[in-house]
């Protein structure tokens, strides 16, 4: 493919990545309108947080920016299915993750953080997976990548998305697993974020 193709293609590509931003939008709303107030919305970290809030944080910020520079790099596009195959994928990872917030409640943290009220919930999105908000987060963002149809930017927003959930869900379950009763039990029977795999 020849760099005027690809350029063209990329300009022909824009309405999915364009739109791909929407579902970003989407979901800072969602955290917005769905987030409960006070504790469950504070970004004040604890030692167990590990610095992880501002890893995701972090990660959110560069994978957003970096997009639009990185897909101009003269590379060959993605397939033309991928831009809406993204868009498809960002709205189930909203789905999942509204689902997840919608579950846990108050309890449904900013930062890593136990109260005196939590308990461990096993029903909805957690009879499957210790971390669906995770993973609804981590859908979101890779129909991001997807729907802007560049490898440049699926592999920047993959690399620094999945280092940023790794850590955070090895902090999380250390804390878990010290401060709250069942957690043990309910780990070794669930998956972390992919049902049947991991």
């Amino acid at each position: 493919m020849t760099s005027g193709s690809t350029a063209t293609a990329r300009t022909a590509g824009r309405g999915w990545f364009l739109a791909g931003y929407v579902g970003v939008a989407g979901f800072l709303a969602l955290e917005a309108l769905t987030r409960q107030r006070g504790t469950a919305a504070s970004l004040e970290a604890s030692d167990d947080d590990r610095g992880t809030t501002r890893a995701i944080l972090a990660a959110y910020a560069v994978a957003g920016l970096a997009a639009p520079g990185l897909r101009r790099l003269p590379l060959p596009p993605l397939p033309r299915s991928v831009g809406p195959t993204g868009l498809a994928l960002e709205g189930i990872g909203l789905a999942v993750r509204a689902w997840s917030m919608l579950t846990l409640g108050r309890s449904y943290t900013r930062t890593l953080r136990v109260q005196d009220e939590h308990a461990v919930i096993d029903t909805g999105p957690y009879h499957l997976v210790r971390h669906p908000g995770y993973l609804g987060s981590l859908m979101i963002w890779t129909g991001f990548a997807l729907s802007s149809r560049s490898v440049p930017v699926a592999a920047v927003t993959g690399a620094l998305l999945g280092g940023a959930y790794r850590r955070r869900i090895a902090a999380e379950e250390q804390l878990l697993l010290r401060e709250l009763p069942g957690y043990a039990a309910y780990r070794d029977r669930t998956n972390r974020i992919v049902p049947f795999l991991w």
